[in-house]
């Protein structure tokens, strides 16, 4: 889960809130699955099994003998009887005086003290050593994790950035942060690992490696969550690209003040290529294509690592476009060429079908 690889992250998160959930191609994550909780199920199903026994033998109370007296066992009697006897305590001042109590005590009895036994240790361990084990394997896991990119929100939005990403890195690490544990089956199924938990919290951040990430993708349905996720991010780890989307124009520029690096509006982005599909349905076609990857045209960019080289170094690539100290130089342009050292070229690939020419756009 991350910016390129498989999944790992770094941070020592509290032992008690997170358990791994599966560790397939990568792993899951999830919130509130805490040892403790698991213990005090079983406690509470071993007060029921001693309140069982209790009854059985308050009911039955005249087949027991009593070393203190000959009176009919109280509640009480019968509640300290059941403690001794399930507990494998065993003081022997009250026994089964009939046969059928003593048969009662050997049928019923002593399959409830062997299941209480068995919830209250044998469980117990288990979960422990369970959870043992699932931190060894988290700080592997997060050990592992560095330059990773962090999907927060595994929605439409944030699945479609991972397969972009996947598209263009099949190796590329991916970690997706959403509160649905559907949600992260499926980023586990497109290769990427999961947190279950909110991004507005740290520990949930921390969980993901956001402090070794190299990019975070901010794709929530709220703008306020997405603020406040931004913020957290930036506090975590500074240097981290944040890359966030926000259904109003209106909020695009709180979230450049809380720290993002790029922000997309994505009502009125989906407006524009709305209104293009209408007044020029081929041009809104065509922008269509360069937004999915491998079908048609791709628009895609590379760093300059020679000064010099050429702006297309491949035959089916067209450049659009030249980023130089943040500045935007377009071909043709005085001062464009040469190609600097860490420039980046913006071009538009061409895909090519079996007859060689470009394939299509697919329309919606």
């Amino acid at each position: 889960m991350l910016g390129c690889v498989r999944p790992p992250r770094p941070l020592d998160l509290p032992q008690d809130r997170y358990r791994l959930n599966q560790l397939r191609r990568s792993p899951l994550l999830r919130l509130g699955d805490s040892p403790g909780k698991a213990i005090m199920q079983r406690v509470l199903i071993a007060i029921g099994l001693l309140l069982i026994v209790t009854m059985i033998t308050y009911v039955d109370g005249d087949s027991f003998s009593d070393s203190q007296g000959d009176s009919p066992l109280t509640f009480i009697d019968a509640l300290y009887y059941s403690t001794v006897t399930v507990t494998t305590t065993g003081y022997g001042d009250i026994v089964p005086a009939t046969q059928g109590a003593r048969l009662v005590t050997t049928l019923v009895v002593t399959p409830i003290r062997v299941i209480f036994l068995i919830l209250l240790v044998g469980t117990t361990l288990q979960v422990l050593a369970g959870q043992s084990l699932f931190n060894i394997r988290r700080r592997k896991w997060q050990e592992s994790l560095t330059g990773h990119t962090v999907v927060c929100g595994f929605g439409i939005k944030g699945r479609s950035a991972l397969v972009y990403l996947k598209n263009h890195d099949p190796d590329c690490q991916v970690v997706a942060i959403d509160r649905s544990e559907a949600a992260l089956e499926v980023a586990n199924q497109e290769g990427a690992g999961g947190v279950l938990g909110s991004s507005l919290e740290s520990d949930v951040l921390r969980a993901a490696g956001i402090e070794s990430a190299a990019k975070v993708i901010v794709a929530l349905n709220s703008d306020d969550d997405s603020v406040v996720t931004v913020l957290r991010a930036k506090e975590l780890n500074p240097s981290v690209k944040v890359v966030a989307s926000c259904r109003e124009q209106k909020n695009e520029e709180l979230l450049f003040s809380s720290g993002a690096d790029e922000v997309i509006v994505s009502a009125s982005s989906a407006g524009r290529i709305l209104g293009m599909a209408a007044q020029a349905p081929e041009a809104a076609r065509i922008v269509n294509d360069l937004l999915t990857f491998g079908d048609g045209l791709d628009i895609n960019e590379r760093v300059v690592s020679t000064p010099g080289e050429s702006l297309e170094i491949e035959s089916d690539q067209t450049a659009i476009a030249v980023i130089r100290a943040e500045a935007v130089l377009r071909p043709g342009e005085e001062g464009t060429l040469p190609l600097q050292a860490a420039d980046r070229v913006i071009f538009i690939d061409s895909n090519t079908s079996g007859n060689g020419r470009p394939a299509t756009a697919r329309s919606s």
